[in-house]
């Protein structure tokens, strides 16, 4: 039985910890030929995990820490792990044993959103991980061929393995009092559209989502309320709401997996015309849930999008706005590909990625 250490440190309220919470709890039940020991930090342990067979390890050291690096390779001899796998580009200077990184996008090598040095050191840890691997894991095709360019890495050391989103927050189930919920809590009214703020906002392409969406509003003539949900720093960006009084902006803020499931089952339609993504987490819980998705070909989102959404350049505003008006005017239309998102998101399961991880960690071991 091979032993596999997982660096469980990086869960957080992004996409990252998605893929963490998301992949460990699939994992957990595939135990028959491997073990699994997770490592958390003291004051941000994952959520779901207590009751399933995952040996958890605290870790007292913080990430990008000097300690972690020396509490890693005694825990490596303590645990006698076979394999490590980090989730994130940082990885142990000695583990000891093979490591296996995933790399979810290589934003820092092509756009500007940290100040120098901070940039040059994220991506000289990018280019170490890369290289120091035994294998990387990638979440979409298109982070694959961007592995293989920017960082010169041979297509034989990389494996493809797509997200998936949790079955319990984001599905089709109707619920006649769910969205009293959300109307009360969220200060939401029918019907209203769903755009998507960040942290990372450079890249989400916010404003061309609520110029679409102006432009839509207009043509439609349907006065529908514009929902941006996520980090304030997005429409922060943007001046605010007070830009934006014609669209009728709610923002919610930071919302549970959950309430954004809720969220998009009672949305007229979903925009996202980021400029790059690494995979495109909230595409596919929207289709998850039977949201029509309006998006971009930027990036990975075509591949995550597939036929269960419509995709467009990701400055094409008229395309998109007539594409919102086919929706809003049209319950045939939107009928139509509310079917296309669901059926496109049967694609995705956390227990397929954790069977092809799985695979890795003996692929590694084999070589």
């Amino acid at each position: 039985m091979i032993r596999v250490g997982f660096d469980g440190r990086w869960y957080n309220d992004s996409g990252i910890g998605t893929y963490v919470a998301g992949l460990l709890k699939a994992m957990a039940p595939l135990q028959q030929n491997f073990k699994l020991i997770v490592y958390e930090d003291l004051e941000n342990q994952i959520p779901g995990l207590s009751d399933l067979p995952i040996e958890r390890v605290s870790v007292r050291a913080k990430k990008y820490s000097l300690s972690a690096q020396f509490e890693f390779t005694s825990r490596r001899k303590k645990d006698k792990l076979d394999v490590f796998h980090s989730p994130f580009y940082v990885l142990p200077f000695y583990a000891g044993c093979p490591m296996v990184v995933t790399l979810h996008d290589l934003i820092p090598f092509l756009f500007n959103i940290d100040r120098w040095p901070k940039r040059a050191i994220v991506k000289a840890g990018y280019r170490m991980a890369a290289n120091r691997s035994a294998h990387i894991i990638t979440v979409s095709q298109h982070t694959a061929r961007d592995v293989q360019e920017i960082l010169r890495i041979p297509g034989e050391k990389i494996t493809v393995i797509h997200n998936a989103v949790s079955a319990a927050d984001f599905d089709n189930r109707t619920d006649t009092t769910e969205f009293d919920c959300v109307r009360q809590k969220y200060g939401l009214r029918r019907p209203y559209v769903v755009a998507a703020s960040a942290r990372n906002w450079r890249t989400k392409n916010l404003a061309t989502a609520l110029e679409a969406l102006t432009l839509a509003r207009q043509q439609s003539r349907i006065e529908f309320q514009t929902v941006v949900y996520g980090p304030p720093e997005g429409i922060q960006a943007l001046d605010g709401k007070g830009k934006h009084r014609d669209l009728d902006l709610q923002t919610t803020g930071l919302v549970s997996a959950k309430d954004l499931g809720m969220i998009f089952r009672h949305a007229e339609l979903f925009i996202l015309p980021s400029l790059y993504e690494g995979f495109g987490l909230p595409v596919l819980e929207a289709m998850a849930c039977g949201c029509a998705v309006i998006t971009s070909s930027a990036g990975s989102l075509d591949e995550v999008a597939g036929d269960g959404a419509q995709v467009f350049d990701p400055f094409d505003v008229r395309g998109m706005a007539q594409a919102a008006v086919e929706l809003l005017r049209n319950p045939q239309v939107l009928k139509h590909w509310q079917e296309l998102a669901l059926h496109r998101a049967t694609y995705f399961s956390w227990r397929k990625a954790a069977e092809q991880t799985i695979s890795v960690y003996h692929r590694v071991l084999s070589t």
